[in-house]
């Protein structure tokens, strides 16, 4: 007679397994729960996406239009000499940031939604995760039912026959196969998800960014509306009082830039001997104001005069009289008065071939070679048209400043925290 040895070990691990892939397999299922037609969250997502699509379409039309701006700004720019090209050249840039501001909210709503689109899928695999552990923690507790009551005698008495219980034991190797591919998908739901929150994440920094510039934007609105209303008040219209204050704010600027340079070069050796004296190193610039609001930038394409005289700076918003502070350690080496109608700045020299230089300033506090300490007040803001250190063709309050290394200008904002 044909003898068959099973050990019962075996069996008993086998029934077990069939007891397990009974709970998780019925129905077989085991990928991730993906978006159904018929499923809320797909007609959810599929509406994101067409908002999604209809906003980038949106932000690529106004690309489109500023582009035209920036090529008529430029052309505009080039031609500049008299008051009327002035004013128009400011008008086209007021319309091109507008679009900018504009194109920058739909990003950011575009953004909105993508993140909306991302929170709906992590919710989905969160869910569909959530599930799985319930199946798995019935599964622990028909388990331990099974282990209670069951033994080799009754399994065998369960089974009609012979050949059903080889034939269950034949099915166990699938089956015990299926189970690891479960565990397999249910990883990959994992790691899914893991995936949607480092990208969810990763949105909301970009959000951030495209605030800030939305915020920089329209500082920039602001900084071309006051330099038209500036220009009109201070011209009225007349090409002569226009090219009167060009004249005088070329002269001015060109002083200014030679009096740095020169000073650069003479006060720095002077200055770097004392600083070495008294173990004075940069640990990093402050801002010289509490506002951090840019309205023009280094070099910045939109400076409504960069065509008669570069903009090596930013200019910084700020209220009028606001204090000014030092934004490193150093020595003065000039604080000029430009008096009732000229342009008053001041300059320090600082350790590793660092310098600052703050301008239309309407209040002075120091004087040639003293020394200030990082944060010491300075002086007080300035930049309304028509007061004191103004100086001509302001755009209104705000700080200039300039930041050199070595004596050659470089963008502030890679030197402020």
């Amino acid at each position: 007679m044909l003898q068959i040895k099973i050990k019962t070990s075996q069996i008993l691990s086998s029934i077990l397994a069939i007891t397990l892939l009974g709970f998780i397999f019925l129905p077989k299922n085991t990928g991730a729960v993906e978006y159904k037609l018929d499923n809320v969250d797909t007609i959810e997502t599929w509406q994101l996406n067409q908002d999604i699509n209809e906003k980038r379409s949106e932000i690529q039309e106004l690309r489109r239009q500023i582009d035209v701006y920036k090529k008529n700004i430029d052309a505009k720019q080039r031609q500049l000499g008299n008051l009327a090209t002035q004013i128009s050249t400011l008008n086209e840039s007021i319309a091109k940031i507008n679009l900018e501001i504009q194109a920058t909210e739909l990003e950011m709503d575009a953004l909105n939604l993508e993140i909306e689109n991302t929170q709906l899928k992590i919710d989905s695999k969160e869910k569909e995760i959530t599930e799985q552990k319930d199946v798995l923690a019935e599964v622990i507790r028909s388990l331990h039912r099974q282990q209670q009551k069951n033994n080799l005698l009754e399994i065998l008495i369960l089974n009609d026959n012979f050949s059903d219980f080889i034939a269950d034991l034949n099915n166990l190797e699938d089956m015990r196969d299926n189970l690891f591919d479960g565990v397999g998908e249910l990883n990959k739901i994992k790691i899914a998800l893991s995936d949607d929150k480092n990208s969810i994440e990763n949105e909301k920094t970009e959000l951030d960014t495209l605030k800030s510039i939305l915020d920089n934007k329209k500082g920039s609105l602001d900084g071309q509306k006051t330099s038209k209303s500036t220009l009109m008040a201070a011209t009225q219209g007349q090409e002569a009082k226009y090219q009167t204050l060009l004249h005088q704010a070329k002269e001015e600027q060109e002083q200014a830039n030679s009096d740095i340079v020169y000073l650069e070069q003479i006060a720095r050796e002077k200055v770097n001997r004392q600083l070495e004296l008294d173990n004075i190193t940069s640990d990093g610039l402050m801002w010289p104001v509490t506002s951090q609001r840019v309205t023009a930038y280094f070099h910045d394409p939109d400076y409504p005069y960069r065509y008669i005289f570069e903009h090596p700076a930013i200019d910084i918003a700020t209220p009028q009289g606001t204090p000014l502070r030092a934004a490193e350690s150093g020595y003065v080496a000039k604080a000029k008065d430009g008096g009732a109608t000229g342009y008053s700045y001041i300059m320090l020299i600082h350790a590793d071939g660092l310098s600052t230089v703050y301008g239309h300033i309407n209040s002075i506090s120091v004087s040639a070679d003293q020394f200030v300490s990082k944060g010491d007040i300075i002086g007080y803001t300035g930049g309304m048209p028509g007061t004191y250190g103004a100086g001509p063709l302001t755009t209104g309050p705000h700080l200039h400043l300039e930041v050199r290394l070595n004596g050659v200008p470089v963008d502030p904002l890679n030197y402020l925290p």
